[in-house]
């Protein structure tokens, strides 16, 4: 988890400080983040929210959430969320929220410049404006995105970067898709990283497998955006940036197993996961099965 002054917002928000927040690196302008937010704020009134040109969305978990909403051009009305349910907010409008119940959300905090850019550089548009059909939404989406973060945010000393940078890309395309007033006709038809690219951005991931990097770094390596990298690459190599680094961890677990004697814990830190848990989710994940019964059965053949 990253931080660059959002918390400062989020205390003028919701009066809370240090709520756990992811910072993307995917845009040039302003960050997107996402946040985690468990409060026991029924009965409370948020009227000193600052405007700004952004959008939030609340990916909620609880069984039912309730809060009424106003703003200066629209009075107060009153929303139910059940469990995987969305709503947005216009962050521009300064809206006057109320809870009736306690908040345990996602919030996925988009700032227009940084959709504007991705929109720009993947459709050739400036417009961005964001309408959806109503207030409260079940978009399975943004839910998925959603939960998937909730479970980062359980592992908060993960190296979880290229993931959450993935899912700040994810979640722009299917705003912009799904909700914009004035889509465009469709994304700019682009080709895949030139050779030396893909080596450069292979060779960067793999040189510090133990190391945390974000897709802005391998990006500018590159000589791209971070959106324009996140696409290139999978179309270049079928498979996310996280995704490639994660197997290539894995393999270099495999290939400790069989030719060295180090411990599950001494493999999991040299290959860049957090602890020998870390290590066997991922290497189940990847392989089917633990890695202490991969190493049995392969050393026995």
């Amino acid at each position: 988890m990253r931080n660059s002054g959002h918390g400062d917002l989020l205390h003028k928000r919701f009066g809370v400080l240090d709520a756990p927040t992811f910072v993307t690196s995917v845009s040039r302008r302003a960050p997107i983040t996402f946040t985690l937010l468990r409060l026991d704020c029924a009965g409370r009134t948020f009227d000193k929210i600052p405007a700004e040109d952004a959008y939030a969305f609340h990916v909620n978990f609880l069984k039912q959430e309730s809060f009424s909403a106003s703003t200066k051009a629209r009075v107060s009305e009153r929303f139910f969320l059940g469990k995987g349910h969305s709503t947005m907010l216009d962050c521009c409008e300064a809206p006057q929220v109320t809870m009736h119940s306690p908040l345990d959300t996602v919030r996925l905090y988009v700032p227009r410049s940084a959709l504007q850019e991705f929109v720009r550089e993947h459709y050739g548009s400036s417009e961005v404006h964001l309408k959806p059909p109503q207030q409260v939404m079940r978009d399975s989406v943004l839910y998925n995105l959603g939960a998937c973060l909730r479970v980062l945010f359980e592992h908060p000393d993960e190296n979880n970067s290229l993931l959450v940078d993935h899912i700040a890309l994810s979640l722009q395309s299917h705003l912009y898709q799904t909700y914009s007033a004035t889509p465009a006709s469709g994304p700019r038809a682009r080709g895949g990283l030139a050779p030396w690219q893909e080596s450069r951005a292979k060779e960067a991931m793999e040189a510090g497998l133990d190391k945390e990097i974000t897709v802005a770094r391998l990006a500018h390596d590159c000589r791209l955006s971070a959106s324009q990298f996140g696409r290139a690459f999978r179309q270049s190599t079928g498979c996310t940036p996280h995704r490639w680094r994660l197997q290539r961890r894995v393999e270099r677990a495999q290939d400790l197993l069989l030719t060295s004697d180090k411990t599950l814990a001494e493999i999991a830190s040299s290959c860049g996961f957090f602890d020998p848990s870390h290590l066997t989710r991922a290497f189940h994940q990847t392989v089917g099965t633990s890695p202490g019964l991969w190493r049995k059965a392969n050393l026995a053949r």
